[in-house]
Parts: C-alpha cells; structure tokens; sequence
C-alpha cells in the first residue's frame, strides 16, 4: 500500500530538487497526521520502538525529584515553581517525578507548575488524565507551552537526539572538500542518497563546527536545530536549572574517523537499529548522537552556565536514592516481581557502556546569585558530582 507521507516527499523532491536530511527528518517525524511522533500508536516502551529509562523504571524520576527539591529550595523557594518537560510524551518521567515528591512529602508539590512540551495530542491527554489520578490537596497546575516564564526546572531526557540534523561526507573532489548528503529520487521513484556541494557560507559553518576535514567518504551529522535550542528556555524559566540527558560525546569523538567514518545516525523500529535512514518515513525513530561540544558552546551563547556534566549511573547513584531502593525492596508494597524489575533495570541503568553513560549535563540560569548557588562546587547538587556506588 502507497504511504501518503513518503508521497508527498517525493513531491516536494520533484518541485523544488534535492532535500537535507534535516528537511527529510522533520518531515518523517512530525509531519501532520501522518509523522512519526504524532499518530496515536505510543513509540517508547517495550510494546514500541525504543525503550528509555523512564519507561524501564521509575528511578531516573525519583532522581530528579531529589534534585529539583534541592535547587527550589536554594532558589529561596519561589511560588510558583515550574517543571518544563520536552518530549514529555504519555509522561512516564514527569509521573515517577510528581510521585517521588508525593511520596517524600514534599512542599515543592503544593506550588509546582508542570509545562508538557508535547506535540502529539494523543499523548498529550494520556498525560493529563494520568496527573489527574494523583491524589492531591489541590490539582497540578499545567501551564501552556507559551506560558509567561517563572523560575523552575527544564528537562530534556533523549530529546535533542531526535532534533533535525544535516548530513555531512568528506569529498576532496568537491571546493571545500566536504559535500551534504541530501534526499532525491531516482528514475524508479525511490528515495536515494544525492551529494549537493555547499557554498562557501555553508561550507564556513560545518567546517567551523567539525574543526577538522572528514576523511574521504567519512560521513558525520551537525545538528543546528539544537544550537537554538538553548534560546528557547528564556521563554520557559526565568531562572533556575536545565537538565540535558542524553546520548552524546565530545565532538571530536563523533567525528573520530577511526571509529565513526559512518557517523551515528540511525533508525529505530521494533527495539531494532538499522542504517536504513530513508526507508519507511514516518514508520521509524530517526535520531543520532548529541554534540556535547556543541550543546555546550550553544548553551554559552544563550546565556546558561555549565555547572556539571557527570553520567545517569552517577545522577542515580549520587541523588540519594538509597531509602527508595530499600523501600521498593522491603518496604509494606514490597513483592518479589517488584524486586527483580528493579535489579533488572538497575543493571541496565547503571551499566557505563548501556544507559548508564548517557551523558547528563547540568545548565544553571538566571540573577547570579541564584546561578552561584547551584553552581557552589563546595556542594554540589544531588548526583551533579556523585560517585558511582553500587545500587544492585
């Protein structure tokens, strides 16, 4: 059966020439009615095509309750207090979040703002009717995404992976040695991979961004959507912590020829990767590896100030988990399935070369003495410099 969105790229290919792979990937993710975030089939979890921490277990959002309460608490505890998440989904990390601070008490729950960045509708709802369920003295307030900036957290779990982002191969052939790895279609109306020269402007950017020619034939990725990014969040908290988990390198580990002449895009579908970037839009995750290097610099230039960047096994070891740990496993709702899910996701967790490396990288905004506080490496904030202590 014809697919109407891989028709309509092929139309957009016949009017205009060739697309980036960036133009492609917006299209096949989000385009309306038919992108790959916005039908009604959920895409995490086991039933879907990936599976990230929140959906494996509720720990990474017990983690950021401890330190989301930490950072309110040195901000003076300002009321209103925002949680911003992007790529919320159905709300698997906001809900282990609000339900951490349920369970330990916390004050932050009566003045907690919750803002889902969420572009599919579907879930959208999940969430909120999920929310509603939470027993409270008063309802959580859940703003909308152009809601007046307050102070609070902003949060961004496997998020910027999944930005548009171009695709770049080294072609000493080409004026600048470098040529974009764009989207056309051949004389059987496929979609096939089509090499555009850049000009000069063009060709300025990527190499200010690489630092370093691409080996012949080296493919590699440059996200530029994620340089805005960090402008956006002015628009979100007017102070407080930005919270970047993801997986990501330094940029010139991306851009390693030795070990990454193919660069770290891939596609998602059925908990399988594959390097089929083009097939079936709109049926698969598309995402590749964060520049660290870049997120960092783009950060700077928005005004955020870097003050950790640490591991999610250290976030989870170092966040003061240990009493929720002991209560999953021995506490009065205490079972034997809970305990052996919990031992299960703690090895995937907190395994260095699985999830557990998944960088976490801590940006404070706002008046300096609030960005001073959460930056006082005299004492740091919960799992910003932790050691990596058994949890199993």
């Amino acid at each position: 059966m014809e697919q109407p969105l891989l028709e309509r790229i092929r139309r957009e290919i016949r009017a205009h020439g060739p697309i980036s792979f960036a133009r492609f990937m917006e299209r096949a993710l989000t385009e309306p009615e038919f992108g790959y975030y916005v039908g009604t089939q959920p895409r995490a979890g086991r039933e879907g095509d990936f599976i990230t921490a929140p959906e494996m277990h509720g720990l990474l959002g017990s983690a950021l309750a401890r330190l989301v309460h930490e950072v309110w608490k040195r901000l003076d505890y300002p009321r209103p207090f925002r949680y911003t998440e992007y790529g919320a989904g159905s709300g698997a990390l906001l809900l282990a979040f609000v339900d951490q601070l349920i369970r330990d008490e916390s004050p932050l729950i009566e003045t907690l703002q919750i803002q889902p960045i969420e572009i599919n509708p579907y879930r959208r709802e999940e969430l909120k009717s999920a929310l509603a369920t939470r027993v409270l003295r008063q309802p959580l307030e859940l703003v909308a995404s152009d809601a007046p900036p307050v102070h609070g957290v902003v949060v961004a779990n496997e998020y910027l992976d999944a930005l548009p982002f171009k695709i770049y191969v080294g072609r000493a052939s080409t004026e600048h040695g470098i040529a974009e790895r764009c989207v056309g279609v051949n004389d059987e109306n496929a979609l096939v991979w089509v090499e555009v020269p850049l000009r000069a402007s063009e060709a300025a950017r990527v190499i200010a961004r690489f630092g370093a020619p691409l080996a012949e034939g080296q493919c590699a990725e440059a996200c530029f959507a994620a340089d805005l990014w960090p402008h956006e969040l002015a628009h979100k908290i007017s102070g407080g912590l930005v919270v970047v988990i993801d997986y990501g390198r330094e940029g010139v580990g991306l851009r390693d020829a030795s070990s990454r002449a193919a660069g770290t895009a891939l596609a998602y579908q059925g908990h399988r990767a594959t390097d089929d970037l083009l097939g079936d839009p709109g049926g698969r995750d598309l995402t590749a590896h964060v520049d660290l290097t870049a997120l960092r610099a783009a950060t700077t230039a928005a005004g955020l100030t870097r003050i950790a960047s640490t591991t999610q096994a250290a976030l989870l070891a170092g966040a003061g988990l240990n009493d929720e740990i002991e209560r999953i496993r021995r506490g009065p709702e205490a079972s034997l399935e809970g305990a052996i899910a919990l031992r299960s996701a703690l090895a995937r967790l907190m395994n260095p070369r699985g999830m557990g490396g998944f960088a976490v990288e801590l940006f404070a905004t706002g008046p300096a003495e609030h960005v001073s506080r959460l930056a006082d490496a005299s004492n740091p904030l919960p799992g910003a410099a932790a050691p990596i202590r058994p949890l199993v």
